[in-house]
C-alpha cells in the first residue's frame, strides 16, 4: 500500500507541473495574506528591476529601490526569452527594456562566497564594526569603483569595500550592518 502511494505521487508529479503549481499557490497565498514582500502591480517609470525568478504567468521582479518583489505578467514573450536570473530591466515609456550594460556591471560585481567571506572578515577586523551598536545607521557619503565612504554617528566615517554594499545603493542611502553585510535601511 505505501509503495503504491509513493508511485502514484511520483507519477502525478510527472504528469503535472508541480513546481509551477507550487509557486502559483504560494503566490496566491502570500497575496491573500498581504505578502511578506511579494506585491503586485508595482512598476514605476524610470525604475530598475532585477529578475528574481520565472513563473508560469510571467517573471518575478525586485524593485531595486524598495526591494519589493512582485510578479509581472505583462512582459512580451520575446523579451522574456532573453532574460535570466539577476538580469536588470528598466521600465520606460510604459514598457520594460533589458539593460545589458547595467546587467554586465552587476554580474561583474559579484564575488564568490569564499572571496566575500575573506573581504568581510578583513573589513570587520580592520574597522571593529562589530563593536558598534547594531542600530547604527550608516549613510553612503561617497561611492567610488572600489570603496564606499560611510558616515555614522554624525561625524565619523568608515571605508567599506563595495562588495559588502548593496549594488544598487547610491550616495545618500542609509544602511545598517547585520549578519555580516550592509543592508538598506
Amino acid at each position: 500500500m505505501g509503495l503504491e502511494l509513493i508511485n502514484d505521487i511520483i507519477n502525478k508529479a510527472k504528469e503535472s507541473n508541480i513546481v509551477e503549481n507550487f509557486i502559483e499557490e504560494l503566490t496566491d497565498y502570500l497575496s491573500s495574506k498581504g505578502g511578506d514582500k511579494l506585491e503586485s502591480g508595482l512598476k514605476k517609470e524610470n525604475t530598475l528591476y532585477q529578475v528574481v525568478d520565472f513563473s508560469s504567468k510571467g517573471v518575478y521582479l525586485k524593485d531595486t529601490t524598495t526591494n519589493k518583489v512582485f510578479e509581472e505578467t505583462e512582459i512580451p514573450q520575446e523579451l522574456k526569452e532573453k532574460l535570466g536570473n539577476d538580469y536588470i530591466l528598466s521600465y520606460k515609456d510604459g514598457k520594460y527594456v533589458f539593460e545589458e550594460e547595467i546587467t554586465d556591471r552587476f554580474m561583474n560585481s559579484l564575488v564568490s562566497i569564499g572571496e566575500y567571506q575573506k573581504i568581510k572578515n578583513q573589513f570587520e577586523k580592520e574597522t571593529n564594526i562589530l563593536e558598534l551598536s547594531k542600530d547604527t545607521v550608516y549613510k553612503i557619503e561617497d561611492k567610488t569603483d572600489k570603496y564606499s565612504i560611510l558616515k555614522y554617528d554624525s561625524d565619523k566615517r568608515i571605508e567599506a569595500p563595495n562588495e559588502l554594499i548593496p549594488f544598487f545603493a547610491k550616495e545618500g542611502t542609509n544602511l545598517y550592518y547585520k549578519s555580516g553585510k550592509f543592508q538598506i535601511k
